[in-house]
């Protein structure tokens, strides 16, 4: 359909995003696309664990994925790296799209189910067993097959507007282009050993170059989320965002 397909899902994300009237939080989204049937989806069993899902397995006529990324402001980018607990900006950009997601999701959807193809939306957040942090569905995982950024040594994913923002996926039986150049890695540790800034700031040194501890991790954003409704009106804000705040790439205009 050459790219009408594509154009109309960029413009359909980036609307709902712009519905929301959130300049302080958010900036205009990323959007790029990964063929289901790519070989990487099937090795995240292996890099990542057999609990990890295929889009096949959430969709069995999948043919597209479609990748998205909200990029925060420098303000919201800003604030974690100054805190010494979780920071409210940071909380409320992550509460609220994360709420908004899934109208994003159905749009897309209907779009696609309108023009007779299956779709379905993954949920933003807490795809993972609480007791063991097994996720089903890795959306950064997801960004980099689709060539929007690539992993940085904090395990976080800088694209062409930096690291700090959100990702989601739509899995769809839609044969959408796939042909998006991959972002360059901008991580300087990854590169060339230095920086290593991320590691630092962690508050409970999770972040190593080899290993991460997501249970300290997850640990962390359940004290910054009980403190910020303690202190604030948010609801759902398990965040802490300070290995990203302080990265050189965590912005880019």
């Amino acid at each position: 359909m050459n790219g009408i397909m594509e154009r109309k899902v960029e413009k359909i994300i980036s609307d709902k995003v712009n519905e929301l009237n959130r300049p302080d939080l958010y900036r205009q989204p990323l959007v790029s696309f990964s063929s289901a049937d790519d070989e990487r989806y099937d090795e995240l069993k292996k890099i990542i664990g057999e609990w990890h899902l295929t889009p096949f397995e959430f969709l069995s006529d999948a043919k597209s994925v479609i990748s998205y990324f909200i990029p925060f402001t420098k303000d919201v980018t800003a604030e974690p790296k100054k805190m010494k607990d979780g920071s409210p900006l940071w909380g409320e950009a992550y509460q609220e799209i994360n709420r908004h997601f899934n109208v994003i999701n159905e749009a897309v959807s209907d779009y696609l189910t309108d023009l007779g193809y299956s779709a379905i939306g993954i949920k933003p957040t807490h795809t993972y067993d609480p007791k063991n942090l097994k996720s089903m569905w890795s959306h950064r995982s997801a960004a980099v097959i689709a060539g929007l950024g690539d992993f940085g040594a904090n395990r976080l994913i800088i694209t062409e507007k930096g690291s700090s923002g959100r990702f989601c996926t739509v899995i769809t039986s839609a044969v959408l282009k796939t042909d998006k150049v991959p972002v360059e890695n901008k991580c300087l540790y990854i590169k060339n050993g230095t920086c290593g800034l991320c590691f630092k700031i962690c508050p409970v040194k999770a972040l190593s170059a080899e290993t991460m501890d997501k249970f300290a991790c997850q640990d962390e954003l359940n004290k910054n989320e009980r403190l910020l409704k303690e202190t604030t009106k948010l609801e759902s804000a398990d965040t802490c965002g300070k290995c990203i705040s302080i990265c050189p790439f965590a912005y880019i205009e």
